[in-house]
């Protein structure tokens, strides 16, 4: 996915001293145990979260604790992100620094990000935060000098379906320029430029049913933008997240189409982070006349004779 959305609620009498308050004991014995009840993650539940640092492809980590975290980011991708910790909610608590944070995270690393805690420690405390993370280096600069490889077999000539600005599908930044090429199933898909595998997956863009569908394959290429192929075969990838791997190297089979009426097709498209949001850019594929070419919407294409 290219965004992860998670929120996390505290509460407010979880590491309250509770006896100093000038209630009863059995007031405070009772607000203690429902502290304990309510808080959203229990003690099995932050077992389990320490067994996914190694395992999620991002992982929050808690070094301190709950009235006093202090908050860590582990990016186990193979690529940059930019991750952002944000404050919803604060009740008597403070950050150092304060957020929101953005930071860019590299690939395979874990960077500190802020230490909360309460203002008065005397007094009830609650926080919500939510945290946000995208593919990529947002200060990448896309290199357009050699153009990009099309993403399939020579020998063959295909159809454009869809391009820049398509009315069916590609009316949204993550779709704006990307093209689609109409090709029966089964059909190779070669990476168009050098780079490497950072995700394989069946998620849908935006974790929405409205975005691109599975299955796709995410590479980074060396300058830091990242290649889309969609609408392949499930399970047909020949690559492997962390993979280098070259131009022109096989890497999936085509697959069905997601919309009745519409004839099986490669997405594909070149994306590069903005700001905390995915973005598709311009790009030139190399054409039958060894001349960068921008694609459009019924134009046949196929690769130049070697």
């Amino acid at each position: 996915m290219d965004i992860l959305v998670r929120t996390v609620y505290r509460n407010p009498f979880y590491f309250l001293p509770l006896f100093q308050t000038g209630l009863s004991a059995s007031t405070a014995v009772i607000l203690l145990i429902l502290s304990f009840v309510f808080s959203p993650l229990s003690y099995a539940e932050k077992q389990s979260e320490k067994k996914k640092t190694n395992s999620e492809p991002v992982v929050l980590i808690n070094r301190g604790t709950d009235s006093n975290p202090v908050f860590d980011v582990r990016n186990n991708t193979f690529a940059p992100i930019e991750f952002e910790l944000s404050a919803d909610e604060f009740i008597n608590m403070q950050g150092n620094p304060p957020l929101p944070i953005h930071k860019i995270i590299p690939a395979n690393s874990t960077e500190h990000l802020s230490k909360l805690s309460p203002i008065q420690s005397e007094q009830p405390w609650s926080y919500t935060y939510t945290t946000r993370y995208v593919f990529g280096d947002p200060n990448t600069r896309h290199l357009t000098g050699k153009p990009y490889r099309l993403p399939f077999g020579p020998l063959k000539t295909f159809t454009v379906s869809q391009a820049n600005d398509g009315e069916r599908s590609h009316q949204h930044a993550t779709t704006k320029y990307a093209v689609d090429i109409e090709m029966p199933e089964k059909t190779q898909i070669y990476a168009a430029r050098t780079g490497t595998v950072i995700e394989i997956t069946n998620a849908y863009l935006g974790n929405t049913k409205k975005g691109v569908p599975p299955y796709q394959v995410r590479i980074l290429h060396n300058d830091g933008t990242m290649a889309l192929y969609a609408h392949l075969s499930k399970d047909s990838a020949t690559v492997h997240t962390g993979q280098k791997i070259n131009r022109g190297q096989l890497i999936a089979v085509s697959g069905p189409s997601y919309i009745e009426g519409v004839n099986p097709h490669l997405h594909f498209a070149v994306l590069k982070n903005t700001g905390m949001k995915l973005e598709s850019i311009p790009f030139k594929f190399l054409g039958i006349n060894k001349t960068p070419i921008t694609v459009k919407t019924g134009m046949q294409v196929r690769h130049p004779a070697y």
